[in-house]
């Protein structure tokens, strides 16, 4: 501060320090991966840190320009680090907003720019919050698989059986139970169509938690991760997409078992911190995924993808994991009635969708398997994202775990395993104690309950109870 030299490349990265670590503390359990790192590294720090550089040296070569390097300075550290944060929270450049930020920053600079250094030192300090936050994700990642570890031998599971199994999840499609009462009040045609194609329904069941991540997490370990005792709760589990999209139990049992295993879906959400492959088929490559990626970017043709899948290795047994984001959750419009509008075309879209990916299976694989089952419900009833963390109406609650459930067995059920199947982290459990024929793996069940995070303060969520195992509606905060 007191030193009559200026820092160009010093203050290049205090601003892309600042904005690298408020981008990683945002996004820390979908960008952990070191390409991540590197990439980030890169642009957010050692980019900015060369533009200072190179500015403030040319700047140095014109005797008139030289005069103003601190003005320049000054203009730099202001539109770096907005145009940084404008990519960071919008990946995009706002170029309107840019341009009135480099306007006011030149217009400041002319009586401001001896003060870059107190600039300087207030990002700096801004960087304090971030970085704790990056700090807190980092100890919940070190200790992120822990609960995985399973109360049993089901690991070692020996098939007796080995149906081709197509695991089918329409994001947020409710049971039939929920579509035709309140507030969906929506008669599905699928149900009865299902019915009528050997498809066996599960009535009164649930999802374990409210949100894809959380759910499939829990559903592909075998077990209740309770939101793994994170000291910041959301929703955004850590190494959720690594328990999916990677290496997990349900993966393990089934390579023994020699099963070829594909993962199906339409977009990058669950790949986009590009975890190590563990599945033999992928219909979305880590190439094919930005490191810039808002989960919306790569869009596939799901059906046309499985069936590419279904030509590979017909000599093996096959796991088929298939995710349509249909009929997906409610987008809070203005009223209820307009979600409702909203999710039931949806419903429509993804009937249709169902029918005849479910036909083509069924044509295809006579030796076939099939599970349709969503993540969650559709969340219809909620005013509000926030509405989410704070409601105990039971209707509302219903909405947001109740779930469609359904297996054509296909003659693969063994002895009605099934009758305490209620959710879905006992999904896999229940289908390899069925084709095992091993009866004892059902003694190590999972709690059916489900849970959600509640809103404590501004700050932090707790974990609570919102279904106990029976099914009925309470509000019971888990204590650690």
């Amino acid at each position: 501060m007191k030193s009559n030299r200026d820092y160009p490349v010093i203050s290049g990265l205090i601003c892309g320090v600042y904005v690298f670590l408020f981008y990683y503390s945002n996004n820390f359990s979908a960008i952990n991966s070191t390409a991540h790192l590197v990439y980030f590294i890169a642009f957010f720090i050692v980019l900015p840190s060369i533009v200072f550089a190179l500015s403030y040296y040319a700047f140095g070569l014109h005797k008139t320009l030289i005069k103003y390097r601190q003005h320049l300075l000054f203009v730099l550290i202001i539109i770096v680090t907005a145009t940084l944060l404008s990519q960071a929270m919008y990946l995009t450049l706002k170029k309107k907003i840019l341009l009135l930020v480099l306007i006011s920053s030149i217009l400041l600079s002319i009586k401001m720019f001896k003060h870059y250094k107190k600039v300087l030192v207030f990002i700096a300090l801004m960087s304090i919050l971030p970085l704790v936050k990056c700090l807190i994700h980092m100890y919940e990642h070190t200790t992120a698989l822990s609960w995985t570890t399973l109360a049993d031998d089901i690991g070692n599971a020996k098939f007796k059986t080995t149906p081709n199994i197509y695991i089918i999840q329409p994001d947020g499609y409710v049971s039939q139970e929920m579509m035709e009462s309140k507030p969906y009040n929506y008669k599905s045609d699928l149900y009865s169509w299902m019915e009528g194609n050997e498809f066996k329904f599960y009535d009164n069941f649930r999802s374990n938690y409210p949100a894809s991540l959380a759910s499939n997490a829990s559903m592909f370990a075998m077990k209740q991760h309770y939101f793994d005792n994170m000291l910041m709760p959301t929703f955004e589990l850590p190494n959720a997409r690594y328990v999916i999209s990677g290496n997990n139990s349900v993966l393990s049992i089934l390579k023994q078992n020699n099963y070829h295993t594909s993962f199906i879906v339409q977009d990058e959400y669950f790949q986009q911190n590009r975890n190590p492959l563990a599945y033999d088929f992928y219909n979305i490559s880590h190439d094919e995924i930005p490191f810039f990626s808002n989960d919306n970017n790569v869009k596939k043709v799901v059906l046309e993808d499985l069936k590419i899948a279904m030509k590979q290795n017909t000599t093996q047994p096959r796991f088929y994991f298939v995710e349509k984001l249909l009929p997906h959750h409610v987008k809070f419009r203005n009223t209820i009635e307009e979600d409702r509008a909203y999710y039931i075309e949806r419903v429509d879209s993804v009937n249709v969708w169902l029918k005849t990916t479910i036909d083509y299976i069924v044509q295809e694989d006579t030796n076939a398997l099939v599970v349709v089952l969503a993540d969650h419900g559709g969340w219809l009833g909620l005013r509000s994202y926030q509405d989410m963390f704070t409601t105990k109406d039971e209707i509302n609650i219903n909405s947001i775990y109740s779930n469609i459930a359904a297996i054509r067995w296909n003659g693969f059920l063994y002895e009605d395993v099934d009758t305490q199947l209620k959710s879905n982290v006992n999904l896999f459990r229940v289908l390899f104690t069925s084709l095992s024929e091993n009866k004892d793996y059902l003694k190590n069940l999972e709690d059916d309950s489900s849970y959600n995070m509640y809103k404590e303060n501004q700050f932090y969520n707790s974990v609570y109870k919102v279904i106990d195992t029976n099914g009925n509606v309470t509000f019971d905060k888990i204590v650690d």
